[in-house]
C-alpha cells in the first residue's frame, strides 16, 4: 500500500491528475505551435517546422517529457531575448507552463509511463523483519 507521501511524489499520477497532466502537456505543445511555428511557408523553414512539429508530437504523446518541456523553455527564453514588441506576457506564462510540467512529469497516461513504468522504492527502514 502507497503511503500519502508516496502518492504525492509519484511521478505517473492516475485519475483526476493524469488527465490535467495530459490537458497540461496538450496545452503546452498548442502553444509552443502556435508562437514557434514560422508564418507564411512552412517548407522554407522545413528544419524548424520539423523540429517544432517532433517536439510538440514528443509534448503530446509523454515522450521524454521532463526533456521536452526543458526544450520548450529554451525555446521560450531564447523568444523572449529576442523580442521587440512589449507583448512578452503570453511568452512568459508558457514559459512557466512548460516548467510547471517539466516538474510535474508526464502522468501514467502518457508514453513514459509505459517505457519506465510505476516504481515504488522502498527504503531499508520501511521494511519490517519477520522475526519480530
Amino acid at each position: 500500500m502507497l503511503t500519502t507521501v508516496q502518492r504525492l511524489f509519484s511521478m505517473f499520477p492516475t485519475g483526476a491528475a493524469g488527465v490535467a497532466l495530459i490537458l497540461l502537456r496538450v496545452s503546452v505543445a498548442a502553444t509552443l505551435f502556435t508562437q514557434v511555428m514560422p508564418q507564411g511557408n512552412p517548407a522554407a523553414h522545413i528544419w524548424v517546422s520539423t523540429g517544432v512539429g517532433l517536439l510538440g508530437v514528443s509534448i503530446c504523446l509523454g515522450l521524454f517529457t521532463p526533456v521536452s518541456s526543458i526544450a520548450c523553455c529554451l525555446i521560450g527564453v531564447a523568444m523572449l531575448l529576442d523580442m521587440k514588441e512589449l507583448a512578452f506576457i503570453p511568452l512568459i506564462s508558457s514559459i512557466l507552463v512548460a516548467a510547471s510540467l517539466g516538474l510535474l512529469g508526464p502522468g501514467a497516461y502518457s508514453l513514459d509511463a509505459r517505457m519506465f513504468g510505476r516504481r515504488l522504492v522502498v527504503s531499508s527502514s520501511d521494511k519490517t523483519t519477520s522475526g519480530d
